[in-house]
């Protein structure tokens, strides 16, 4: 009998369904089979910490229609569980980056100033960005190094995130904190019955596993996550 599209959707979505109960277990290196990355550390009850709202970024100078922002990679301790310092990698040092809140057809400019000891590129997911802005994996800013990247923002209203986007990395030093919200508003947007002001809050869902001490565990090869180096 030759398989109808019915039939082929109806395997797809057996397949989608075994993807997602799959869900929360990671390939750790070393074994044969996935296994769920649980938290030593103690894990805070559900609903008893407050949610945290990262700051709204300010640009450092507006000219000529332009509004002009720096981010800085650095590392840095948080408070992601209660009691518990975190060593991340952050914009600005914080986990999440700040937010950027840009407007439509408002050019916005984005200084990355890499303070950390790897080679980092910044992307903006989701945003119509222009070739040589666009962070593509191997378009890097070494470590000491500074670049700006520059969004035109010719887009309707778009809720966004920037990222680090390096090579067989971006997995890891993403893991590790960098990443940050950049919402681009317009007047359509603003015409809508929506949330505004404090209570537009924008929220960035990550997945971690925590070492007894507060470090963020990442199933990866080794203590340097990403691709092992080969001599």
């Amino acid at each position: 009998m030759t398989p109808t599209r019915r039939d082929a959707l109806r395997l797809l979505g057996l397949g989608a369904v075994a993807a997602v109960g799959a869900q929360g277990c990671s390939l750790i290196a070393g074994t044969p089979q996935p296994q769920l990355l649980t938290s030593a550390a103690p894990l805070p009850r559900q609903f008893a910490v407050p949610l945290p709202v990262p700051d709204v970024a300010e640009p450092v100078r507006s000219a000529g229609g332009v509004d002009f922002y720096e981010l800085t990679e650095r590392a840095a301790q948080a408070e992601v569980l209660p009691g518990l310092r975190t060593p991340i990698w952050g914009y600005g040092g914080t986990f999440p980056g700040p937010t950027i809140r840009a407007e439509r057809g408002r050019r916005t400019v984005v200084k990355l100033i890499n303070q950390l000891g790897e080679p980092t590129v910044l992307h903006l997911h989701g945003g119509h960005t222009p070739p040589e802005s666009d962070g593509y994996p191997t378009d890097l800013v070494m470590p000491g190094a500074a670049r700006e990247y520059v969004f035109p923002l010719e887009q309707r209203a778009a809720t966004l995130w920037y990222h680090d986007h390096r090579m067989d990395y971006t997995g890891p030093q993403v893991w590790r904190g960098l990443a940050g919200m950049f919402l681009v508003r317009d007047e359509e947007e603003r015409a809508l019955p929506l949330p505004d002001g404090e209570r537009d809050v924008p929220l960035l869902i990550c997945d971690r596993s925590f070492a007894a001490d507060g470090t963020m565990l990442y199933p990866g090869l080794g203590e340097r996550p990403g691709v092992r180096a080969v001599s």
